[in-house]
């Protein structure tokens, strides 16, 4: 059995402390064996010893009690929540903000209703200046302007008379992760200390409660449980909507069992496969992490790494992982479980984050990754123009094959897919995998016999006219979409003239499919093999340059004065012709699948790209202009 250590020490709290957190988050407590389990490894042989240790632990210690008729320990700070949940006290809060991150002086309004169970009694409300403007579309959203709040009190004014309207009550919001965020940094802010009360968010009740509902906006819930809407937006308003929510999920989880507060949060704390989520990572470790890009690496007891991942902001990422635990996975919630610290390496760019979580994650093998998927799935369009009669086709892997044309990266598969197939159709290329052996009496599979593909292998079209219809999906996927999209447009005017609706209605369809996979791919900074550029990110000191030749990371090199722009040029000029002509390497493909997504996903503020027309770049260009701000793009002549 694994040893309590003899001082009571256990990473870097006591023994004490350690159960006093776990009951904090379990208000309806837990069973002394939980608790032994807890503080050791394993149960032992002697299934006496560890309950006796807990219980010369907690016995004389006025926070801890225990029910004897239950075998539950709890904290007395809890037993407030041990109440039927028609009397207990709430506070049902909605912030509106300048932002969606949380920051010194970013709330705006503040509204708040106090309910007695399912009644709202008292409310409070009012506007609070910012530090900062309202950006237009906040004003636009919220109604509130800059001349609104121009006489407002301060948010350290403000945030006292709040904290008595609190009191000790449960906290309650919709989506309560976005106001707890923000009531939390200011309240450690103001007062030196994070907030202490228990929360509840009618967001998670709804999938709790109404689980067949697929839109879980405030407004959708009101409109679904016919509530007035007046209001939304405003901080009183949506309090309002949230209080009436939780009314009725205190009626439904009285009807399925949940009679008492402290239960309720207790299946409030439970992730998606019912178990309780264990946080061990206190929210001031959380909070003193720095706010920058990089990668954290999460470690459990004996420092073991977990998990590796990126951020675009360390804090926030790694905060949604104990904040949104709730709603959490198995997975997920076993390693919430398991991470007793977090060790961060900033980035000067969130693409050298991604970069470095994958160098990590190959050579470290954290086992978490191997189990959780780190992105949503992403998938490329490809075309092997070496095959004389290409297929076009989706795929989530980029080819290391010579002349295969590839296209991407697009997340979610089901709009891409539907405009691959109708462009297949459209264009009658082949959907059959292999390659084809002509034959005049082969017998087409079904999609040729529905007309949907040109059928080359019984010699219906040769090879020259198939090459055709393939350079036309080229064309296509190159942004040339005018000529596609304007026959289609046609065709479906001539059907709907001649009154074949069904026939006007595919076409209408395939032009939406095509239209969209356009618009997605000019968002793409253009085929993934053909990306020449230079991104450069960070600033000062820290400014890096990434050289990306013919799709593939060819060099990172800093940027600290001229000398490094010249060598910058010097290694286009030497690498720019040779990158084209070789094919691509598997061990490239990592970095230029992340390239390539770093690119789709990019904010303004990530970087600058300086797009390569040639082998000659002028070092001038990887500088900001002077007395200019990086700008989005650049191109080098």
């Amino acid at each position: 059995m694994g040893a309590l250590d003899t001082d009571n020490r256990y990473s870097g709290v006591t023994a004490r402390e350690k159960l006093y957190g776990y009951l904090e988050r379990q208000p309806a407590g837990a069973h002394t064996a939980e608790l032994v389990g807890l503080l050791f490894q394993g149960a032992g042989s002697d299934p006496e010893l560890g309950p006796r240790i807990v219980h010369r632990l907690l016995a004389d210690d006025p926070n801890f009690m225990f029910d004897v008729a239950t075998g539950m320990w709890a904290l007395r700070a809890c037993e407030a929540l041990k109440v039927p949940l028609e009397r207990g006290r709430y506070v049902v809060v909605d912030l509106e903000t300048i932002g969606g991150r949380p920051g010194p002086g970013t709330i705006t309004e503040i509204g708040a209703y106090r309910m007695e169970g399912p009644r709202m009694t008292e409310s409070f409300a009012t506007l609070v200046r910012p530090r900062g403007p309202i950006s237009p579309f906040v004003t636009r959203l919220t109604s509130i302007t800059n001349e609104m709040v121009a006489d407002a009190p301060p948010i350290e004014r403000v945030l006292p008379a709040f904290r008595d309207f609190l009191g000790d009550a449960v906290m309650v919001a919709h989506n309560a992760q976005f106001d707890f965020a923000f009531l939390d940094f200011e309240f450690r802010r103001v007062f030196g200390m994070g907030l202490k009360n228990p929360v509840l968010c009618t967001l998670r009740l709804s999938r709790r409660f109404a689980p067949s509902l697929r839109r879980r906006r405030l407004d959708a819930l009101a409109e679904h449980f016919g509530l007035s809407t007046e209001g939304r937006h405003r901080g009183l308003g949506d309090a309002r909507m949230a209080a009436e929510l939780l009314s009725i999920f205190l009626d439904a989880a009285a009807q399925s069992g949940i009679n008492r507060v402290d239960r309720l949060i207790d299946l409030h704390s439970r992730g998606a496969a019912g178990r309780r989520i264990e946080r061990h990572l206190p929210p001031e470790a959380i909070a003193a992490l720095p706010a920058a890009p990089g990668v954290y690496l999460m470690r459990n007891e004996r420092g073991d790494l977990l998990y590796s991942g990126k951020a675009r902001r360390l804090r926030e990422r790694v905060g949604s992982y104990f904040n949104s635990a709730i709603g959490a996975n198995a997975k997920t919630a076993d390693l919430v479980s398991h991470v007793y610290a977090v060790d961060t390496r900033v980035t000067p760019s969130a693409l050298d984050a991604a970069l470095l979580e994958a160098r990590l994650i190959r050579e470290l093998k954290p086992p978490y990754n191997r189990m959780l998927k780190g992105m949503a799935q992403a998938y490329f369009v490809r075309l092997d123009l070496m095959d004389a009669f290409p297929r076009l086709k989706l795929s989530t892997k980029l080819s290391v094959r010579r002349g295969v044309m590839q296209l991407g990266p697009f997340v979610g598969r089901g709009g891409v897919d539907r405009a691959v197939r109708a462009l297949g159709r459209i264009l009658g290329l082949r959907t059959c995998g292999g390659k084809l052996a002509p034959e005049a009496g082969f017998s087409p599979c079904i999609y040729g016999q529905m007309g949907h593909c040109a059928m080359p292998c019984n010699l219906s079209v040769d090879e020259d006219a198939y090459g055709a219809r393939v350079r036309r999906a080229v064309e296509f996927l190159r942004g040339r979409v005018g000529p596609l999209l304007g026959e289609l447009a046609r065709a479906r005017e001539q059907a709907a003239r001649a009154m074949r609706f069904e026939e006007a209605a595919r076409f209408q369809r395939e032009l939406e499919s095509l239209t969209t996979l356009a618009a997605r791919a000019e968002r793409l900074s253009r085929v993934v093999t053909e990306n020449n550029l230079i991104i450069v990110v960070g600033a000062g000191e820290s400014t890096l340059a990434h050289v990306v030749l013919s799709g593939r990371l060819a060099l990172s090199r800093p940027l600290a004065d001229a000398a490094d722009a010249c060598a910058v040029a010097e290694f286009v000029a030497a690498n720019y012709e040779s990158y084209r002509a070789r094919p691509v390497m598997r061990d490239e493909l990592d970095a230029m699948a992340i390239v390539a997504r770093w690119l789709l996903e990019r904010e303004a503020a990530d970087g600058r790209l300086v797009h390569l027309r040639g082998p000659i770049l002028d070092p001038a260009a990887l500088s900001p202009p002077a007395g200019k701000a990086e700008p989005a793009e650049t191109s080098s002549p």
